[in-house]
This record gives structure tokens, C-alpha cells and sequence, in this order.
């Protein structure tokens, strides 16, 4: 039976060896030439296979799906390698001169940071002397906080200077990958500029014509995206209009911070991001409007037309583009061929288009999400929908809410502990409260976008309101949220071993099911087992990476010492510790008291801005000190400690101030000591 099933949806065989090509392209990247050889010498297997008697084809078939697959695992690399846009000849970082300048165009709006506005730009052009040469790319832009910087918007274009540094990780150990993250985004440099290293650039008579139907598209969006902010503000206000805006158009920059929270809290974030939710919405009210059209192309052309234009405003986010291209491949089997397609091969055939026009959405967290989440709808509603009969016709509609909140949690719930390390308790009764009234504000919003009527805008903002207010009381009952539940990589595919032995067991009456989920449970406690083993012999020295912090944790087995700031109350330090802790498996934590540290062989010293003095040995001799941080911005002078200590390595951390840094460093260079700077490198780890 699973065989036939895979007959009828051949996109489900392609999809997991092409995603497995793209994974392995990511991490162990391989050049095309080699990728091409490689796909010409399976190719002239196959041919080689094809030429043999009839027996040995039949009986050496495996040897041919293993070849076919291999090929698909090819092309996922190539797919991949292709997409990088650093290996177009028109990328911008490999034609920039240190004297050229930028022309960018904004792409979002600016988010406003501490001491900085940063936003993300399109790289259009260099601008070298009198010429302009048309290049591609994004780029990180942090524009120092000032009037001129506060008054931009999305379309605007500036001139920059060429200051661009590589997009660094911050290194903590089990932290976020930023680096990574802007990877799959193509964002390779980012740039911090002052005022007078940029200006608005007003002259488009440099720009070249290819870059015109590109620009007045753009700003179509942007007209379209304006208008619909300014009908939202009129009629609706804020601190509403934010979530409205969330709500219809996927803007999320005037988003609450705290409402937010209590969204994640509470297990329904995905209500305030544009989803397959949104597109089945517009779908289904597209299919009753065009009832009357006699024509099924023209209906089929209509429906695109509108889901992909609804795409294009949201901004063609990875849930958005599954669902629009899903719903593409539905509309056209059904008016356009006049079948019906297997919906799983439909799934999995919008994953493989996507994926070859963008394989990088394969490490998007979103992307991953709906695609399980749907899956898992395909796979268990029907099934746990089947568990209860329920004969009132009302109660019967709130039963099937609840299978279809449940089922969508089958698969996604593994990968959300892996991401997120937290499990919000009352994500049913959120859900069934908010899916219905967030359903009736989307339609509300259309309608007040067509008819501008002040009566729709306070039922919107009233209803708006009332969702808000009760998902805030449900994130703040009483064990709401679980938290720092960390579940390795290891882990999540043991969990999806024993998810998918369970539901063979269950639905396709498959008794080794029970038998693969348990030998999936027993691969996990052994592997765990062997990391707390492995754990238990760990030393390691840890200097953060925190902006404006210091925070150093010695690790002895499964216990750590910890030296640096206050951590009470301070949420971002509390998140880096308790990350790199978990990742680490650390169960027992203490603090010192003093600056000095002494790790099994090896010697810290800590020196910062609240010592009145800098302690030497008392018979005029150097100390012996491994590691010496300056922390907080000491007045010390570098020549001055070199006199006074024997240095292994300088440490700088991130409590320091670049300028203070640089001078250090310049100094550490004229007196040949080694040096470590933590903000630039990253946070500083040693095994000793």
C-alpha cells in the first residue's frame, strides 16, 4: 500500500534526497564542477544499467533507485551552489573598491536599536567616480541615531560609504546563529555609518533601465502597503491598528512588544504572522464571489491573479509562498486540467518549486513549520477528528477545532522545542478563541479597506481589543509556559522516530510501529546517557560575548562557576547563560566572590573600571597570569600591566568600548602580546 502511495505522488520520493542535497551543499559546500561530474558519471551508470539484459535490470533494481537518487541529491547540491549569490558575477562585495560608493535602496522600515536605526537594503549599484555599475545584493544597514536617519522610509535611496565589515556571530555557546540566519537570507556585510558617511540620493538619472519596471513595481507595493496603514490608523488607531496591520498585510514593525509576548505565551504567534490561514481565507471567499463566472479559465486566471497579488503585498514570506503556490497547483488542476490532484504530491510539489527557486527557505524556522504543520493536518485530523461523535451540530464544530488545533501540533511540536525551548500549557483554549475571532477581524479589515466607515473600524478595534485582553489573561495564569526545556538535534529526530512508529502503529495497523518507537526511545536515552558521561570530564573557560556585560562562566564536569555582572533582572544575560548551560548540561552553579580565578592549571586575572588598584607580586617579580580580561573600561595602560605580568593571552570583553579596544589592540601589536578581542571574535572558549 505505501508502495502504490509513493507511485501516486513521485514529489514525495524527490522531496527528502533534494532537501538532503541542499543540507549537505550548506555545511560541506562542494564547487559545481565537481557537483557536474559527479551527476555525468551517475548519469553514465544509468545508461550503462539500461543496456543490460531484462534479468539483471529486475534483478539489480535497488542499485538503480540508489543511483537515481544520488542524482537528486546532486541536484540539490547544485541547486544550492547556483543560488549563492556570491557566486554571481554581479554580486556587489566582489567588485567594491575601498573608494567606491553604495547606491541602496531601503527595504524595510527602520527598526529603532539603543544607539542606532537599522534597517535592510538593496545594493542597486557602485557608484565609481562618474559611472555607475549595476550590481546585486542586501546589506545589514545601522545608520547612527539622528534626525536625518529617523526620517527614512522604505524606497528611499542613499549613498553610502564603503565601510562594510562581514556579519559576525556573537559565539556564545548554544546561542542563536546570527550569522547563519542572515546567511539564509543571502545578507553576507553590514555596515555602521555616522552622519555625513551617507546621504539621500535624489539623482535616478544614473539608474540604467533594467533596474525601471523593478523600481515601479516596488513602489506600486509601497503606495498599496501606505494606504492601507493610513485607512488601519484612521479608522482603527493604536495601539490596534499594529495588530491590524499584522493581521491583513503581514506588517509587523508596529507591533506591541509585550502583546507579542503574550501571542508566544500563549502558542498562537502564527494569528499575528500571514499564513496558509490567510490564504485559505481569501481562497474560499474568491471561489463563492466567482461562482457566476461561466468560464473556468478565466476563473482560474482571477483566483491567481489575486492570491499571487496578495502574496506579492505580504511580502512573500515562506508560509505565504507554500500556501499560494499550493493553492496554484489546486486551482489549476481544477478549472485549468479538470482533475483532482493528490494533495500530499501537491504539498511536496510547492516544496520542490520553492526550493529550486530558493533553497535557502529550506533553513527558514517558518518554512519548516508549515510544511510539518500541514502535513501533520493531512496525516492525524480525520484520524483524531474519528475519536468522538458528537451529534449537536454547534459542539460537533468546536470538536473539529479542537482535532484540527491537535493535529497540526503531531509534527510541528518536536521542531518548536528544538527552536524555542518552551511549551505554552493553554495553546488549545487559545486557539479555539482566537482562530474564529482573528478569521471574522480579517474579513472585517477587507471590508473596511473597500468601505472606509468609522463603525467598522471600533467594531474592528473593539474586537481586536477583546482578543488581546483575553489571550494576555491566558498567558499569565499560573504555569502558562513551560520553559527551558532543551532538546537536542539528536533528539528531534529520535522524536520524529518514535512520532512516526506510533502513527504506523495507529492508523496503518503496522505492529513493528510500536517496535520502531521504542528502539527510537532507547537511541535517545543512550546517546543522552553518553553526553552526560562525556559531560561529567568537561573543562572549559568561557568568556560571553554581551554587549555592555561581563560575564565569564569556568565549567567543572556538570557544575559551573560564574564571574562577571549582576544577572538578576537582566534578561538578555540570563538567556546567554542559560543557554550555553543547557548545551553544556550544567546542573549545579555558584558565583565568585573575588577577581582572581584559578581553572585547574591555568590562571585568570580580571581587571576593571572598579579597582582602585592592580594587584603585584610583593618581592618586584612578574606574576604568572594565563589570561588577564580588562573588563568595563579600566584606566590601565598596557605597557604598564606587560611590566607588571607574565600575559598569556589579553582578553578584551564586550564591556568595553571599541575605542578603548582599538587602542589596546594597538598597543598589544607594538608589544608583540597576544590578544583577544571578544566583541570582534566572538566569545572566547577554552578546554583546560
Amino acid at each position: 500500500m505505501f508502495v502504490a502511495f509513493l507511485k501516486r505522488a513521485p514529489f514525495v520520493r524527490l522531496i527528502l534526497p533534494f532537501s538532503v542535497g541542499i543540507v549537505l551543499q550548506l555545511f560541506t559546500p562542494l564547487t559545481p564542477v565537481l557537483l557536474w561530474a559527479g551527476c555525468c558519471l551517475l548519469l553514465f551508470v544509468l545508461l550503462i544499467l539500461s543496456r543490460l539484459p531484462l534479468w539483471v535490470q529486475f534483478t539489480y533494481g535497488w542499485v538503480k533507485g540508489v543511483l537515481i537518487h544520488l542524482l537528486v541529491i546532486a541536484g540539490g547540491c547544485l541547486v544550492l551552489s547556483y543560488a549563492d549569490i556570491r557566486h554571481s558575477g554581479h554580486y556587489f562585495a566582489g567588485l567594491l573598491r575601498f573608494s567606491d560608493l553604495l547606491l541602496v535602496t531601503v527595504q524595510e522600515p527602520l527598526q529603532e536599536k539603543s544607539r542606532s536605526y537599522k534597517t535592510v537594503v538593496r545594493v542597486d549599484g557602485i557608484v565609481q567616480g562618474d559611472s555607475l555599475l549595476p550590481v546585486r545584493g542586501n546589506l545589514l544597514l545601522y545608520l547612527e541615531k539622528e534626525k536625518g536617519a529617523a526620517a527614512l522610509e522604505c524606497g528611499n535611496q542613499l549613498l553610502l560609504c564603503n565601510k562594510l565589515r562581514d556579519i559576525q556571530n556573537n559565539g556564545n555557546p548554544g546561542g542563536f546563529d546570527y550569522r547563519q540566519y542572515c546567511i539564509g537570507q543571502q545578507i553576507y556585510q553590514q555596515v555602521y555609518l555616522r552622519e555625513g558617511e551617507w546621504k539621500l540620493f535624489l539623482n535616478r538619472e544614473k539608474e540604467k533601465k533594467g533596474f525601471s519596471l523593478q523600481r515601479q513595481l516596488t513602489e506600486w507595493g509601497l503606495s498599496l502597503r501606505s494606504y492601507c496603514l493610513r485607512i488601519l490608523q484612521r479608522y482603527i488607531g493604536e495601539p490596534e491598528a499594529g495588530l491590524a496591520a499584522a493581521l491583513l498585510i503581514g506588517y509587523r514593525y508596529d507591533l506591541d512588544k509585550a502583546m507579542v509576548q503574550d501571542y508566544t505565551n500563549t502558542g498562537i504567534v502564527h494569528i499575528i504572522a500571514i499564513s496558509g490561514m490567510h490564504l485559505a481565507l481569501i481562497y474560499g471567499s474568491l471561489l463563492g464571489l466567482l461562482q457566476w463566472l461561466p468560464s473556468k479559465m478565466l476563473k482560474a486566471e482571477t483566483i491567481l491573479f489575486f492570491l499571487w497579488a496578495y502574496t506579492w503585498l505580504t511580502g512573500a514570506s515562506a508560509s505565504v509562498l507554500r500556501a499560494t503556490v499550493m493553492f496554484s497547483f489546486i486551482t489549476a488542476g481544477r478549472f485549468i486540467l479538470d482533475r483532482h490532484t493528490n494533495i500530499y504530491n501537491t504539498l511536496m510539489a510547492s516544496a520542490f518549486l520553492l526550493l529550486c527557486y530558493n533553497p535557502y527557505l529550506l533553513t527558514d524556522v517558518g518554512f519548516q513549520l508549515s510544511y510539518l504543520a500541514v502535513l501533520s493536518i493531512l496525516i492525524c485530523f480525520r484520524p483524531i477528528y474519528g475519536l468522538l461523535y458528537v451529534r449537536n451540530r454547534w459542539l460537533d464544530k468546536v470538536w473539529e477545532a479542537i482535532a484540527l488545533t491537535l493535529s497540526a501540533q503531531v509534527l510541528t511540536l518536536p521542531v518548536c522545542l528544538y527552536y524555542f525551548q518552551q511549551f505554552p500549557l493553554y495553546f488549545l483554549p487559545a486557539n479555539l478563541l482566537a482562530v474564529p475571532l482573528s478569521t471574522v477581524i480579517l474579513y472585517g479589515e477587507i471590508i473596511l479597506l473597500v468601505m472606509p466607515v468609522h463603525f467598522t473600524g471600533e467594531v474592528l478595534k473593539w474586537l481586536m481589543y477583546y482578543m488581546n485582553t483575553s489571550v494576555a489573561w491566558m498567558g499569565h495564569l499560573p504555569g502558562a509556559l513551560i520553559t527551558e526545556v532543551h532538546i537536542t538535534l539528536y533528539g528531534t529526530f529520535c522524536c520524529y522516530g518514535i512520532i512516526a512508529g506510533l502513527l504506523a502503529w495507529w492508523l496503518c495497523q503496522w505492529p513493528r510501529g510500536l517496535i520502531l518507537a521504542l528502539l527510537s526511545c532507547l537511541l535517545w536515552a543512550a546517546w543522552d546517557v553518553a553526553d552526560n558521561v562525556q559531560a561529567q570530564q568537561q573543562r572549559k573557560l568561557i568568556v560571553y560575548n554581551i554587549p555592555a556585560h561581563t560575564a565569564v562562566d569556568v565549567i567543572y564536569g556538570r557544575g559551573v562557576q560564574f564571574l562577571g555582572d549582576n544577572t538578576s533582572g537582566d534578561k538578555l544575560v540570563s538567556s546567554c547563560l542559560q543557554a550555553a548551560r543547557a548545551s553544556f548540561k550544567i546542573i549545579r552553579s555558584c558565583r565568585y566572590s573575588s577577581g582572581y580565578v584559578s581553572v585547574g592549571n591555568k590562571r585568570l586575572l580580571v581587571i576593571d573600571s572598579s579597582q582602585g588598584y592592580v594587584p603585584v607580586s610583593t618581592d618586584g617579580k612578574k606574576l604568572q597570569t594565563d589570561y588577564l580580561l580588562l573588563s568595563h573600561n579600566p584606566q590601565v595602560d598596557i605597557k604598564q600591566l606587560d611590566s607588571l605580568y607574565r600575559i598569556g593571552l589579553l582578553i578584551f570583553d564586550a564591556s568595553n568600548t571599541s575605542k578603548n579596544i582599538r587602542k589596546w589592540k594597538s598597543d598589544c601589536y607594538a608589544l608583540t602580546l597576544r590578544f583577544f578581542s571578544v566583541p570582534d571574535q566572538g566569545a572566547y572558549v577554552v578546554n583546560f
